[in-house]
């Protein structure tokens, strides 16, 4: 999951644009655990974007993905902590 979350900002969130240069895929690290923590304490789309933001705006200095692109990263997050909380099926 934290792997997935970590793919998630690299290749979707990105603001500073270092997408698909994968030598530089480590570039939003310092920012995974707080986002992790997030999400996997249910918090909401809204405070999970509000996180990003704060990200760009203060860490960053600038506003460069966009409400829609926070939002969006934020609802794929809390998708992929469901998913991995799933039972897995032993039956088969």
């Amino acid at each position: 999951m934290y792997e997935a979350l970590d793919r998630l900002l690299f290749r979707e969130w990105d603001p500073a644009g270092v997408y698909p240069n994968d030598n530089l895929q480590d570039e939003y690290h310092p920012y995974l655990p707080g986002f992790w923590r997030l999400a996997e304490a249910g918090a909401t789309v809204e405070e999970i974007a509000e996180y990003l933001r704060e990200i760009e705006v203060t860490r960053m200095g600038g506003d460069w993905t966009g409400d829609k692109c926070r939002t969006d990263v934020a609802k794929k997050a809390l998708a992929v902590v469901a998913a991995s909380s799933l039972p897995v099926r032993s039956d088969r």
